[in-house]
């Protein structure tokens, strides 16, 4: 599970005195050189996860009233994505393929393959080979425009896809 951290807000309080004074001790510290902060909670969290991704919900629901089925949808977003790359991988050095992902959400082969074509003719999805990954043969890529993983991403994404809409 992700980690929950409170967010503040940090405001600067102007001094009128080089000089602040311990109410426990009565010793006087010299803060001529300092700077005084207030902090309060914002009321808003962060929750940092490890694998996080990123979803244009209008997009989305565009996607979904013209001519996404939520099968695909549901296979698109069930794909692990390699960060900045937006690479569909099985492991951490091997790409999915059709047939690792029927074995993921428990498909055929063919009817994953009919699935993917879908997306890829959609322009949600590209099949093929990217230079900068050549070693990996054939790859499945997420169009980053719908779904991205991480916030700097390879210049050869813009080169695959257009925008969706």
């Amino acid at each position: 599970m992700g980690k929950i951290t409170h967010l503040y807000k940090d405001t600067k309080i102007s001094i009128s005195n080089n000089e602040i004074v311990d109410p426990n001790s009565g010793e006087l510290f010299d803060i001529s050189n300092a700077s005084l902060m207030k902090r309060t909670k914002t009321g808003e969290i962060a929750i940092n996860y490890q694998e996080y991704f990123y979803l244009d919900t209008t997009k989305l629901n565009l996607l979904i009233k013209n001519k996404i089925k939520q099968v695909d949808l549901a296979l698109l977003i069930s794909i692990s994505i390699l960060t900045d790359q937006n690479i569909c991988m099985s492991k951490e050095d091997t790409p999915h393929s059709a047939a690792t992902i029927g074995l993921l959400i428990n498909n055929s082969k063919q009817a994953i393959k009919k699935k993917l074509n879908r997306l890829e003719d959609s322009g949600l999805l590209y099949h093929g080979y990217i230079r900068q990954r050549r070693r990996y043969g054939k790859v499945y890529v997420v169009n980053p425009h719908l779904i991205k993983k991480g916030h700097k991403h390879g210049a050869f994404l813009a080169e695959l896809f257009n925008d969706i809409f």
